[in-house]
């Protein structure tokens, strides 16, 4: 007896879960429309939603041919209306449903399904345009002549005629040193010097004194020798003494320490009163040349050919501009490429000249280099936001006449500031989707949507 009861009980669950699941069905299949729209606002992918509308209808036709059996009367999804003519294999047309009728089957009914919304989407056109033949690469500043400044004597600083960061001239002071014994010992010189010019006075005149009583007779010609050779040696004293003088000037300039070049100083680590040493390793200051300055970059081999082309083709352009900034760029132009190709790198080294005459550009800073090689006219461009890449490559949706989209392959040429410039699959004109790509299907209805101010387009973000 328990275990009828249970098999009884059993079966009531059963049936209750067979009830429950077909309404869920039911109610599902009556309102798949709403079920569908409501996706479709949702952001579901097409490929999704189709999916599901596919599994409701064919749900549909089951619940038809279930509640005709009933022996209740249900409220019936909508379906739309039959065929009227059907096509024969030999291309004639009957009535519908004339087979069924001969068969005494009644003609099935197709399930009408609901329209998909249109996708809103952002579109841009493809625009023919002037666009350059560029290389974007990343380069260094240096400096022109970057000259240390170091000691050439052993003394003391007096005074420190320039401030740290200053723009100096060439043959400006930067450092006095303590010149006092350096101009003593000219001053002892200079003695000498006079001392040295009375003695070849004296040693002349007696020559010439010794001379002509020589010739007489008078004197021998040993002591005309000696009045001779007395008056040569005081001579070449005088002359020793003056090149010891003209030493010990040159030597009085290295107290007065001055710039040899136009540029900016940098740190100033020695104050007055420092005393120095010429065998010191540490540097009084470094001048660096920063107008012009050169931007040094590395060109990858296999746009060396089209590099070196450009240049026999004329002055190659460079424009340069600092990373995170919207200032405008710096023009320049390519002045040195080096004689060989780094093996281990596979680069070669080439140098810019640009003005920065503001002094923007800074030593040892990195910056974005982009080298002009040519332009290119009536070319063909979209923004960057409308090209997808699919298993096949790059592609595009293109808006048709009909507010329907068509998928089209293209060919990439290169990027230019935030456009693609195409080589193949566009004309000049054709509107091309940039915003709701993910949404689409080829004949995709669409809905064109425009942003504030009338564009229809975000703005492209460049660095240049």
């Amino acid at each position: 007896m328990k275990a009828f009861l249970k098999f009884i009980l059993a079966l009531v669950r059963l049936a209750i879960y067979v009830v429950v699941a077909a309404g869920l069905f039911y109610s599902a299949v009556m309102w798949r429309a709403d079920i569908v729209a409501g996706a479709t606002k949702l952001g579901v992918p097409e490929s999704i939603v189709s999916f599901v509308r596919d599994k409701l209808d064919q749900g549909t036709g089951v619940v038809i041919a279930v509640a005709g059996r009933l022996p209740v009367t249900l409220p019936l999804p909508s379906v739309a209306a039959p065929k009227t003519v059907a096509q024969t294999n030999d291309g004639g047309a009957n009535p519908a449903g004339a087979t069924q009728a001969q068969s005494g089957q009644a003609p099935s009914q197709a399930v009408a399904r609901p329209a998909a919304p249109p996708v809103s989407v952002l579109t841009a056109p493809v625009e023919a345009a002037t666009v350059p033949v560029v290389l974007d690469l990343i380069g260094s500043v240096q400096a022109v002549a970057s000259i240390p400044v170091k000691v050439r004597i052993d003394s003391q600083i007096v005074t420190v005629e320039v401030h740290e960061g200053d723009h100096v001239s060439a043959g400006q002071t930067i450092f006095t040193l303590d010149s006092r014994a350096i101009l003593a010992q000219i001053d002892q010189q200079t003695a000498l010097i006079n001392r040295d010019q009375v003695l070849v006075d004296q040693t002349k005149a007696e020559f010439e004194r010794t001379e002509p009583l020589a010739s007489t007779k008078i004197l021998s010609p040993k002591d005309l020798d000696k009045a001779r050779l007395d008056y040569l040696t005081a001579k070449a004293t005088l002359a020793a003494d003056k090149a010891m003088l003209e030493n010990l000037k040159v030597q009085s300039s290295y107290y007065v320490i001055t710039s040899p070049i136009d540029g900016r100083v940098g740190s100033l680590p020695l104050k007055p009163g420092s005393s120095i040493r010429a065998a010191d390793a540490l540097l009084l200051a470094t001048i660096n040349q920063t107008t012009p300055v050169y931007v040094s970059f590395a060109v990858p081999q296999v746009n060396v050919a089209a590099l070196r082309n450009a240049m026999r083709a004329g002055e190659v352009p460079v424009l340069v501009t600092l990373p995170g900034t919207d200032g405008a760029p710096l023009n320049g132009k390519l002045t040195f490429t080096e004689n060989q190709i780094d093996a281990a790198s596979g680069t070669l080294a080439v140098k810019a000249t640009i003005d920065n005459q503001a002094e923007i550009l800074i030593p040892g800073e990195a910056v974005n280099v982009r080298v002009i090689l040519k332009t290119e006219p009536n070319a063909l461009t979209v923004p960057e936001a409308a090209v997808q890449v699919g298993q096949q490559g790059a592609y595009l949706f293109v808006l048709k006449d009909d507010s329907t989209v068509d998928l089209r392959p293209i060919t990439i040429d290169r990027k230019v500031d935030g456009r693609v410039v195409v080589s193949s699959g566009l004309k000049a004109g054709d509107q091309v989707v940039t915003d709701g790509q993910a949404r689409l299907l080829p004949n995709s209805k669409v809905e064109v949507r425009h942003l504030p101010g009338g564009q229809s387009q975000p703005k492209q973000q460049t660095g240049y």
